[in-house]
């Protein structure tokens, strides 16, 4: 088999291998080893020290020049908007496992386990409570069951 046949089939197949391995890096490292292939085929490139430089600068060129410029006109949809799970949980429906009065606090269920947890009523066993904040590793919670 020729030379400049394995770069391009090479190549291919790591441009192929982009649709299990997203993120635009083995489709441009694809991208250049297919030119080294067509250097070679048309004489361009005819020593290995030619050849390898040639897929190292073509490599970092595609990686860093096109694949930036790729980006700024194909973003993904991935965005992250919260990252602080306490605010998540505010408003959460918790069940309250250990009566919870004024000034002592009780335990709920929240998150597959047990919370201590306080209010400024009182909140009998077995009833739901809302998460109104965190104070700490403490749970602030307002009864619904009113």
């Amino acid at each position: 088999m020729d030379e400049w046949l394995i770069w391009v089939l090479t190549g291919g197949a790591l441009m192929l291998l982009e649709l299990l391995l997203p993120g635009a890096i083995t489709i441009f490292v694809g991208m250049a080893a297919m030119l080294v292939g067509a250097g070679i085929k048309y004489g361009y490139l005819q020593t290995p020290y030619s050849i390898i430089l040639c897929f190292i600068l073509s490599t970092l060129f595609f990686l860093i020049v096109v694949r930036t410029l790729f980006l700024r006109f194909f973003k993904g949809d991935e965005t992250i908007h919260n990252v602080d799970e306490n605010k998540d949980a505010v408003g959460s429906i918790v069940l309250v496992e250990e009566e919870i009065q004024p000034y002592k606090e009780g335990r709920v269920h929240f998150r597959g386990t047990t919370w201590q947890a306080r209010s400024d009523d009182t909140i009998l066993k077995n009833s739901n409570a809302i998460i109104l904040r965190f104070d700490g590793n403490v749970l602030v919670v307002k009864s619904i069951e009113e």
